[in-house]
């Protein structure tokens, strides 16, 4: 169990580490977050979280970040964003694609949008029918970490098959919601130095039907899981 002033720490730091893709430094946190610890008593905490498995130290550098524990914690304390408010804009688009009558257009449409507003991969589908759409390759290459050679590599390879990975083992899952897989956690093995957000989706048309997004373990979940909440509810009115 952790402490609440280590949830704090924690919470701050994942939240720039997301925003940043840079190690995070006690005194940064201490000042842009204005937690009311010394930087002294961050460093100390930081050195807990760290030997409890949130966080790592790259040995490049003096500043942290999270591990795959670290993410699963953020997630399952910090509720998704559903208050989050979206932009006018983008609600009348989120409400304008549960107009389109025609599936396909409806699919390809709707992997684009969504692309746009979280700026990562996104594959959509008809799991009864060989009708998949994906889009974000742009968004989500612009991500730091893709400067990687060898994880550029494996994600587009992973990319270009990721359809049939998803529909080999999406039957198997329960959804109550988005459901979101960090690193090691995800079942497609290439995916597993990514994040992965997916979700059964009821669209318009009656047929099973699902989005998947997929970008660094780094992505804002927060935000995303607000996104496709969104989303399904501007389908559903």
């Amino acid at each position: 169990m952790l402490t609440e002033r280590q949830k704090t720490i924690l919470d701050a730091l994942i939240r720039e580490y997301v925003a940043t893709a840079e190690p995070v430094a006690s005194e940064y946190i201490v000042r842009k977050y204005r937690l009311p610890f010394s930087p002294a008593t961050v460093r100390n905490e930081l050195v807990a979280l760290d030997e409890a498995g949130f966080l790592v130290q790259p040995h490049t550098s003096a500043g942290r970040v999270p591990t795959d524990k670290g993410y699963r914690f953020f997630i399952n304390h910090r509720e998704a964003r559903s208050g989050e408010s979206m932009p006018n804009r983008e609600q009348r688009a989120m409400r304008e694609l549960s107009r389109l009558s025609d599936p396909g257009e409806f699919m390809k449409q709707s992997s684009r949008l969504i692309a746009h507003l979280t700026r990562n991969f996104v594959v959509t589908g008809f799991l009864d029918e060989e009708l998949v759409y994906k889009s974000g390759i742009s968004e989500v290459l612009r991500e730091p970490e893709f400067s990687d050679f060898e994880l550029l590599r494996e994600f587009s390879t992973l990319m270009e098959k990721i359809e049939d990975e998803i529909t080999r083992w999406f039957g198997a899952l329960e959804f109550d919601g988005p459901r979101a897989f960090i690193g090691a956690e995800n079942p497609i093995r290439r995916a597993r130095h990514c994040g992965m957000i997916i979700s059964s989706l009821e669209t318009p048309f009656a047929r099973e039907s699902m989005i998947a997004l997929v970008g660094p373990k780094r992505m804002d979940y927060g935000h995303n899981l607000a996104v496709l909440t969104h989303f399904q509810e501007a389908l559903m009115r």
